[in-house]
């Protein structure tokens, strides 16, 4: 039984390795960000007074949980970003009606704005996503940051513009 955080920590370093692999198979280059944030939330929760039964097991199923997040918010975000222009996206509102036609000219405009509002490293981004020539890994090469927090500003800037552009639900 460890009690110490010590003993979490040498077992941590000595796995670490091994700790990257294992989130890699489940959230491909992404184990680096992953173990990270597990030492994090590990060295948050572990104090004197908590009994681990088996380190290794705690660590990995930590990790595994992380990675899984990882995987499932990637989904999402593969789901929520289309790489439509915005001239696309506005010609693909049927424009049956002078109606439709003015609807599809207000959400472009409203898009324009909200682009506008994004701070730059944002909106430079999700225009490089949105364009297709970009994947995340190339954008986080391009502003040296890792891809999970590229991956968060795309999905801010998306879910800033999706709130200025859609009707509130």
């Amino acid at each position: 039984m460890v009690r110490s955080p010590s003993l979490v920590l040498q077992v941590f370093i000595s796995r670490r390795n091994d700790l990257i692999k294992y989130a890699e198979t489940i959230a491909p280059n992404h184990g680096d960000d992953i173990v990270q944030e597990a030492w994090f939330r590990i060295n948050r929760t572990v104090t004197a007074t908590v009994e681990i039964v088996s380190p290794d097991s705690y660590l990995f199923r930590v990790v595994r949980n992380l990675a899984i997040d990882v995987k499932r918010k990637i989904g999402r975000e593969a789901q929520s970003t289309c790489d439509a222009s915005p001239q696309e996206m506005g010609n693909a509102v049927a424009s049956n009606s002078p109606e439709a036609d003015m609807l599809a000219s207000e959400q472009m405009r409203l898009l324009s704005e909200a682009m506008d509002e994004l701070p730059e490293r944002t909106r430079i981004a999700l225009e490089m996503r949105r364009s297709g020539k970009y994947k995340l890994k190339d954008i986080a090469a391009h502003f040296g940051i890792s891809i999970a927090v590229t991956h968060e500003i795309i999905a801010r800037g998306i879910a800033h513009c999706r709130s200025r552009v859609l009707p509130p639900e």
